[in-house]
C-alpha cells in the first residue's frame, strides 16, 4: 500500500451553520464562536457547524471527527465522513459539515478532532459555561 501524503491544515474552525452556494460551491460561515454559554446541563446544542480546509493532499482519504470533553477526555460523538477523493496536491479543498443535534454532557472545554486514517490532523476546542442567572435585586426601601 502506498502511503498517501499527509494533509495541510489550512483551517478548522466552529460555527453555528456552514451554507454552501450551489452555484460557486463558496462556503459561508455563520455564527463562529469560542465560547457557548447554557442554562441546564446537559446541554441540548441544536445546531453546529464545522468548517476545514486542505491543501498538499492527493490521494483517497478517510476522515472521522471525534469531539472530546476535555475535562474528563470523555469520547461525546464520532463523526465518519465519506471517502473524500483529492486529485492534485496543489489544490485547495475545503469542507463544511453541519451537525443537527449535540448533547454536551457538562460545563468546561470541548475539542473536535479531525483524524485521517486514525492519525490526528487538526483540532479545535470551544468552551460551554452556565450562564448567569438573573440579578439578584436588592428589595425596595
Amino acid at each position: 500500500m502506498t502511503d498517501i501524503p499527509k494533509p495541510s491544515v489550512q483551517a478548522f474552525l466552529v460555527c453555528d451553520q456552514v451554507i454552501e452556494d450551489s452555484l460557486t460551491k463558496k462556503k459561508s460561515l455563520i455564527g463562529i464562536f469560542t465560547h457557548l454559554q447554557t442554562s441546564s446541563f446537559p446541554f441540548h446544542h441544536q445546531h453546529m457547524g464545522l468548517y476545514f480546509c486542505l491543501t498538499d493532499a492527493e490521494g483517497l482519504y478517510h476522515f472521522d471527527i471525534d469531539l472530546i470533553y476535555l475535562n474528563s477526555e470523555q469520547l461525546v460523538c464520532r463523526a465518519t465522513l465519506p471517502n473524500i477523493e483529492i486529485g492534485d496536491r496543489l489544490q485547495i479543498s475545503d469542507f463544511g459539515i453541519n451537525i443537527p443535534l449535540l448533547i454536551l454532557p457538562a460545563p468546561g472545554r470541548y475539542e473536535f478532532r479531525l483524524l485521517m486514517d486514525g492519525r490526528l490532523i487538526a483540532q479545535k476546542d470551544f468552551t460551554v459555561m452556565s450562564a448567569p442567572g438573573p440579578a439578584a435585586t436588592e428589595p425596595a426601601a
